[in-house]
């Protein structure tokens, strides 16, 4: 028997008449029977706070999941944009410093240029102070030679006019 009958059957009332017996037995079905229905809609309620705590406590996993789920995209996405930081960071380093190696290659070659074009206008310009020298030099010469021939003929002359003179 359950605790119920048992409930009930403890407090059995003396019956005197076959009419209170059946009354008695009626109000014993009918309070058994609320009883029942009572300790059902007791397991209902109970498995419907259970499932309602149930899904409460899935809706709270989910939202947790979820709010997990953005935290690891957006530390991903973090992480993606500091690598891309750091990768152009580095693309840029190399190019500077490719840059400066062109540079600075430009620099030694345009030094070396510069550098050929003062050593050969040295040269031309030895060359030509060498050459205007000679050329001077000839010039003088030429003009002690004219110098010396007019002087000569000068002489030639002089004799010739005394030669003359000692004639006449």
């Amino acid at each position: 028997r359950s605790s119920i009958d048992q409930g009930m059957v403890a407090a059995v009332p003396e019956l005197k008449s076959e009419a209170d017996t059946l009354a008695w037995k009626r109000e014993y079905h009918i309070r058994k029977r609320e009883a029942e229905w009572k300790k059902k809609q007791d397991e209902l309620l109970t498995q419907k706070q259970t499932a309602w705590e149930v899904q409460r406590l899935e809706k709270q996993n989910r939202l947790a999941a979820a709010r997990e789920q953005a935290r690891r995209k957006r530390m991903e996405e973090r992480v993606q944009k500091k690598h891309q930081q750091v990768d152009r960071e580095y693309r840029d380093k190399c190019r500077e410093v490719q840059i400066d190696q062109r540079m600075e290659a430009w620099e030694k070659s345009q030094n070396a240029a510069i550098l050929s074009k003062v050593v050969d206008a040295k040269e031309d310009d030895a060359k030509r102070k060498a050459r205007l020298e000679v050329a001077k030099e000839e010039r003088n010469q030429d003009m002690r030679n004219e110098c010396a021939e007019r002087a000569q003929r000068a002489r030639e002359e002089a004799k010739k006019n005394q030669m003359r003179e000692e004639k006449i």
